[in-house]
């Protein structure tokens, strides 16, 4: 018989930003009652890294502050404000903002390396009463007539508890043999470091649009040791296919007429290229009896951007309330479980739809991200950060609707429709490629803000 001290109230798979931030907010004493006791299993040993583009979004920066982590690695200089970015559309259209305007309230990105934040967010996790448990990699899970949890780790350790939560990535092997989660992930995102100083770029965050990855797109984001995160994403319904990232990353990205410009003659790589699956738009069940699924495990990754650490945190963040109430009322149920996927779809989930809808259109009508850069260069960071906080998912897409987005996109759309019929010249590819000497005289163009040595050719 198992005696209290062997049996944990949560038991958290996966010690990614969903589940350190789970167990964080779980192991704070406040609320009333007897603090949980939680174990956060993490099947690797810190410090380990995370294929992601590396962007943490205004939401994902203001609980990273409220966990005392945010100040110490400002602190210590191991972060990157990207205010300097901006993006390039499909047919080579350029906003990158100087960073002299840009940072509205809400809008702020950093560049954080994940193989740093995450050890961060783990230990910010352990300091604050969980039991954090590293090289525990979780083989399965069966909840017991005895009304507790059984986990069982590949290395024969055994941990009991009442409640479990699964956040271990988007594959979730956990989740899937649990048939909680059912099919494979759809995305893909693909990463490359480069070496700092050994590049040509200047910016600290550009996306680039070109057509043969649409919805997806290639992102660099500059870190605070100025290395760069090469990343691209694949979303499904587009112009390519996730069995295709490898040769669309070897053959086209790397070929990119700008790509080759940005990284320069003497780039060096500092890891092979790694690729993960992104499981995208949420689930739809993320629960089950004393059981939820949080972040990458759940779906929590707009279907627009791809972009999920943001939205993990947030789950997270109301997975731990939902429990701990769960908790104090002694209620375990199914029905209890449910008030969490109330909680996440009221935060973002309702959200994701549209951003689908927009991903489809911007595949479609690719001229909306010609006209929104162009409108951009015509009223500056203003426009860019509310058009970029729509993106992102801090502001809600309705925002898109707004008269002082609406009515510029809408007057602007028809002439860049009307731009590519009349100006075929090679078609929308050779439109992109010929931005590398365009808008000289700007300077949000891309080889003004991107390019180091706008000479040099990759």
């Amino acid at each position: 018989m198992n005696s209290r001290q062997d049996i944990y109230d949560v038991i958290v798979v996966g010690a990614g930003p969903a589940g350190a931030t789970t167990a964080y907010y779980l192991a704070l004493s406040q609320g009333g009652g007897e603090t949980p006791r939680v174990a956060l299993l993490e099947k690797a040993h810190f410090p380990r890294d995370k294929v992601c583009g590396d962007a943490w979004c205004a939401p994902a920066l203001d609980i990273l502050e409220d966990m005392g982590v945010l100040q110490k690695l400002e602190a210590e200089g191991l972060v990157r404000d990207t205010r300097a970015g901006g993006f390039v559309s499909p047919s080579g259209e350029c906003f990158v903002s100087t960073g002299l305007e840009a940072g509205a309230p809400g809008t702020r990105v950093y560049a954080i390396k994940r193989i740093i934040c995450d050890e961060r967010i783990a230990h910010a996790a352990r300091d604050a009463g969980a039991e954090l448990i590293e090289g525990a990699a979780v083989r399965d899970a069966t909840l017991e007539e005895d009304g507790l949890w059984t986990v069982r780790c590949s290395d024969g350790r055994v941990f009991r508890g009442k409640l479990l939560v699964a956040a271990d990535g988007a594959p979730s092997k956990l989740a899937r043999r649990l048939g909680i989660v059912s099919g494979s992930p759809t995305g893909f995102a693909a990463r490359q470091y480069v070496k700092g100083g050994t590049h040509n770029f200047r910016a600290d965050g550009v996306l680039f649009y070109p057509s043969y990855i649409l919805p997806g797109y290639v992102a660099l984001f500059r870190h605070y040791n100025d290395d760069i995160d090469l990343g691209s994403y694949v979303i499904p319904g587009g112009a390519a296919h996730s069995k295709e990232l490898r040769h669309i990353y070897e053959e086209r990205v790397r070929r990119d007429p700008l790509i080759r410009r940005v990284l320069g003659p003497k780039a060096e790589y500092l890891e092979p290229l790694r690729i993960a699956p992104l499981r995208l738009g949420g689930v739809e069940r993320s629960y089950a009896r004393q059981f939820l699924a949080v972040g990458d495990a759940a779906g929590q990754i707009d279907p627009l951007t791809g972009e999920g650490i943001h939205t993990a945190m947030i789950a997270g963040r109301i997975a731990a309330r939902t429990l701990r109430d769960m908790l104090l009322r002694g209620d375990l149920s199914e029905g209890a479980c449910a008030a969490y996927q109330e909680g996440w779809q009221a935060a973002f989930g309702r959200e994701f739809p549209a951003s689908a809808l927009a991903a489809r259109f911007t595949y479609r009508v690719p001229a909306l991200l010609d006209a929104a850069s162009v409108v951009a260069q015509r009223r500056g960071d203003a426009f860019m950060n509310t058009f970029g906080a729509a993106m992102t998912g801090v502001a809600p897409k309705t925002t898109f609707l707004k008269p002082g987005v609406a009515l510029p996109l809408a007057l602007e759309i028809p002439r860049q429709l009307l731009r590519g019929i009349l100006r075929k010249e090679g078609g929308v590819d050779a439109r992109y490629a010929r931005s590398v000497q365009a808008g000289r005289e700007r300077a949000t163009s891309f080889p003004n803000a991107c390019l180091i040595d706008p000479q040099v050719d990759g």
